[in-house]
């Protein structure tokens, strides 16, 4: 038996020596910089997955090696937008990589994010695109408008100050009651009520949601990942449900329970056996059918798999950028003004910011706010992997070899100087033309930025709900700037960096977040004052 043991750790020892070599010396990838680590394992970028800091260790990287690095074996890392462009560009030779299929439960559970194949990717997302149309869109607004206003009023609370301040409130936590209600409603026709006030079981959704992604991610990004893959199937995905965290498994029981109960609601409509009809985006999902087979576009697994993406991407995406933006505009006063101008003077009143038929038009600034948090605390902060399929890729003008996995850490691309020059500042004015001396910027700076920068990615990628998030943003700032002044809590410093986090979370000013695939947040903590008229 000792024979055994010790031959087996020979073995091992051997083939570790062997793997680190090749790795180091013949690999294709043998002559990237990066740290030794990373070059013969994927141990570090896992460490750090697991910690919630990965987008920090990559961003601390790139300010080491340049604008490219190895961060696993198979792994080399951007930091330009000519790699980005190169990497999502609609003919570019690539694919999504294994990362998308490990968080999927089984052989069934293929949302329209995951699909790795790209001939399958574009089927799906066409169909998919049925329930982002412009048409299907404006009938969301009186839902997202109801949640919204309500969403207002409660936000203050009950209680204030003798100045009529409001307690402090944690704006993390109000606005993902916000999206998970408004999601409920607008997807599913389902009342969550979770910004209401009293006990809910499913105020828990948020938190049960996070946990998701923070067990999730680090398999993802395991060194471990090509045997996770080849276990999944082979009684791997059965056992990982029945030893998940119990949050992760009443996740999944409310978005599938959300999902079938919609989709018997609607195929009952189409069978003629219901009356009920709501033209939200569900309703055009379970509707939609192939116009070359005249059969429904989305099966019943198709249409689970994507009611937990919308979920997770819509709701918890959303939240990301708002929650950001209002860390931001409290610790900017200059901004807030502005903003707080736009918003008061262009609009009659709250109703109007998001019912009359230009109102994106008239909330320029507004707009330039957002895009700025979403560049400061981007959704997904790390990179979307691909992976090079036969034939290689040219990918920011050299060619990489068949199974090579690139990507492009948004976060590290958004706090580039090179880039952005005051890229730690939150500026909104980048994002605006302007013939002022003290903000010039000329319109082909501001091509160039957006050339540079892609919140909701690009090419066959890119977020096909794009229109509705920015939508959805303009409708939640510009009420709640509307009705409320606005402060940062005193005393409070929750979201903020501090010299004690280390490299890359220093900066008080700069909001902090864990990296989960999706941004995880805490804060800011905010105090609301009805305004004056």
């Amino acid at each position: 038996m000792n024979e055994i043991i010790a031959g087996s750790a020979g073995l091992t020892i051997i083939y570790l020596v062997c793997s680190a070599i090749y790795n180091l010396f013949f690999h294709p990838l043998a002559s990237q910089p990066g740290p030794i680590l990373c070059r013969i394992s994927g141990i570090p970028s896992f460490y750090y997955a697991c910690r919630g800091d990965r987008h920090i260790w990559t961003w601390r990287q790139f300010q080491i090696y340049g604008d490219k690095f190895r961060a696993a074996p198979d792994l080399l890392l951007y930091r330009t937008p000519e790699a980005y462009n190169s990497i999502f560009a609609t003919n570019a030779n690539v694919k999504r990589s294994g990362f998308y299929e490990v968080w999927r439960r089984h052989a069934r559970d293929v949302n329209t994010l995951g699909v790795t194949d790209p001939a399958i990717h574009a089927q799906r997302r066409k169909a998919l695109g049925l329930a982002f149309t412009d048409q299907s869109m404006k009938a969301t607004i009186p839902f997202m408008a109801k949640h919204v206003d309500r969403w207002t009023e409660l936000l203050p609370g009950q209680k204030v100050d003798e100045k009529g301040w409001s307690e402090a409130q944690d704006i993390s936590k109000w606005t993902e009651y916000l999206m998970i209600d408004l999601f409920g409603d607008v997807c599913f026709g389902r009342r969550n009520d979770t910004k209401e006030p009293g006990e809910n079981p499913l105020k828990q959704i948020p938190q049960n949601i996070a946990k998701y992604l923070r067990v999730y991610n680090p398999l993802a990004k395991s060194p471990m990942r090509g045997v996770l893959l080849w276990l999944k199937p082979r009684g791997l995905d059965s056992l990982m449900y029945q030893v998940m965290p119990k949050a992760i498994r009443e996740y999944y029981k409310f978005t599938d329970d959300l999902a079938r109960s919609r989709i018997t609601t609607e195929r009952g409509l189409e069978a003629g056996k219901s009356s009920i009809e709501r033209q939200d985006m569900f309703h055009f999902m379970c509707t939609a059918r192939d116009p070359d087979t005249g059969e429904f576009a989305l099966s019943t697994d198709d249409l689970i798999a994507d009611a937990h993406m919308l979920i997770v991407a819509g709701s918890h995406t959303t939240s990301a950028a708002v929650t950001g933006l209002f860390f931001y505009i409290v610790r900017y006063p200059r901004v807030y003004n502005k903003l707080v101008k736009e918003v008061r003077e262009q609009f009659a009143s709250a109703e109007e910011i998001g019912t009359s038929p230009d109102f994106m038009a008239k909330c320029e600034y507004l707009r330039a706010v957002i895009q700025e948090a979403m560049r400061t605390s981007p959704p997904g902060p790390s990179e979307a992997e691909r992976t090079v399929l036969k034939g290689g890729a040219m990918i920011a003008g050299e060619h990489l070899a068949e199974g090579i996995t690139v990507g492009v850490p948004k976060w590290s691309l958004a706090m580039s100087e090179d880039l952005f020059g005051d890229a730690t500042t939150f500026r909104p004015e980048r994002w605006i033309p302007s013939d002022h001396a003290d903000t010039f910027n000329s319109q082909e700076d501001v091509n160039r930025l957006k050339r540079m920068y892609h919140p909701f990615s690009k090419g066959p990628g890119a977020c096909i709900g794009q229109k509705l998030a920015m939508m959805q943003m303009c409708i939640i700032v510009g009420r709640l700037l509307w009705r409320y002044d606005l402060k940062n809590a005193e005393g409070q410093h929750v979201g903020e960096g501090h010299p004690n986090l280390g490299w890359g979370r220093s900066n008080r000013m700069q909001y902090q977040f864990k990296d989960a695939y999706i941004g995880l947040h805490e804060g800011p903590m905010v105090q609301l004052r009805q305004r004056t008229m």
